[in-house]
């Protein structure tokens, strides 16, 4: 019975480690704030996870549809910097 024991706390703490060890493990920042001459490309767009862009959006007082998709979100994005 003690051993059984002691299996299931071996097995708990290596899950938790191995858990842990699956995390992100660094965070890469892309920055497409330009000045406002210039437009911001589709493809410096499709560097940006669907979060991002959609934060970008609202910093810039766009109209985007967050439901669509990462391309739709895109393609709003790049016409209304147009």
């Amino acid at each position: 019975m003690d051993f059984v024991i002691f299996v299931v706390i071996v097995a708990v703490i290596a899950f938790f480690v191995y858990k842990k060890d699956k995390g992100p493990k660094s965070t890469v920042t892309v920055s497409v704030d330009r000045d406002s001459d210039s437009v911001v490309s589709k493809a410096e767009l499709k560097k940006l996870t669907k979060v991002q862009l959609i934060e970008m959006a609202d910093k810039k007082n766009l109209n985007v549809k967050k439901s669509g998709s990462k391309a739709d979100v895109i393609n709003e994005i790049h016409s209304q910097l147009k």
